[in-house]
């Protein structure tokens, strides 16, 4: 009796061995199944994320780019009635670039510079009752519309001017100040939250006080420092030092 319960118990003392062992057998076939899930979840994260930031970047770049820019800029040489019978030593010399080799206005290359660096639509600023070609003339009617603040009529005006965002404004320096033109055009054109970007030409003396007109004349417009080059300077160096200046901006 005592031999058949001893053998009763070891055969229970077998089959409760061989439960266990199975156990850890299944728990080894969920483990690797559980972590390819987790390599698969995380592989997905990163995969996703460059996406989600390349789209949000592009936006942020849209959206910076904003409107569209102007170039607006008043050259002396473009507003001195018809020039067909004028020599081009003589247009130059309207122009303020005297004693130079240049075939172009220093103004009329940094305008096409900023055109086809950014571009931009292009604005030329014209009087509606021209200056004398000779200078020493038209030194005097500048002299004039300085003295009287006036502000001279325009041929035309900016259309879709709300369009734009980002206004580069050219001039000459006459006197240390605004030539009376420019003026004009930022006394007919509300600027207000744009901003102003001046470039221009001078004979030594920087901006002048233009800048400080710029901003009575312009008060809810942003004025930057812009950029300003002796008038005297070759047209290639002004190409590639506003070229330069340009690149440095962005």
């Amino acid at each position: 009796m005592k031999k058949t319960i001893l053998m009763l118990l070891t055969c229970c003392l077998i089959a409760s061995l061989s439960a266990c062992g199975n156990t850890p057998k299944a728990d080894d076939t969920t483990e690797p199944t559980t972590q390819a899930e987790s390599a698969t979840e995380e592989t997905t994260q990163e995969e996703t994320a460059p996406a989600e930031q390349e789209t949000e970047s592009a936006d942020a770049g849209q959206t910076a780019a904003g409107g569209k820019t102007l170039v607006a800029y008043f050259a002396y040489s473009e507003n001195i009635g018809d020039t067909s019978g004028m020599s081009v030593d003589a247009i130059s010399s309207a122009s303020l670039n005297r004693d130079t080799d240049n075939e172009s206005g220093n103004l009329q290359v940094m305008a096409q510079v900023i055109q086809e660096q950014t571009g931009a639509d292009v604005f030329q600023i014209l009087v509606s009752e021209p200056y004398d070609p000779e200078y020493d003339v038209m030194r005097e009617r500048a002299y004039e519309e300085l003295d009287d603040a006036s502000f001279p009529e325009l041929q035309s005006t900016v259309e879709n001017l709300a369009d734009y965002d980002v206004i580069y404004i050219g001039t000459p320096v006459w006197s240390g100040s605004m030539p009376r033109p420019i003026a004009s055009f930022l006394n007919e054109n509300d600027l207000s939250g744009k901003t102003i970007i001046p470039f221009g030409i001078h004979l030594g003396s920087g901006f002048g006080s233009i800048l400080q007109e710029m901003d009575e004349l312009a008060p809810d417009a942003e004025i930057a420092e812009g950029f300003t080059i002796n008038a005297s300077t070759g047209n290639d160096e002004v190409r590639a030092e506003l070229t330069e200046w340009l690149n440095s901006q962005q």
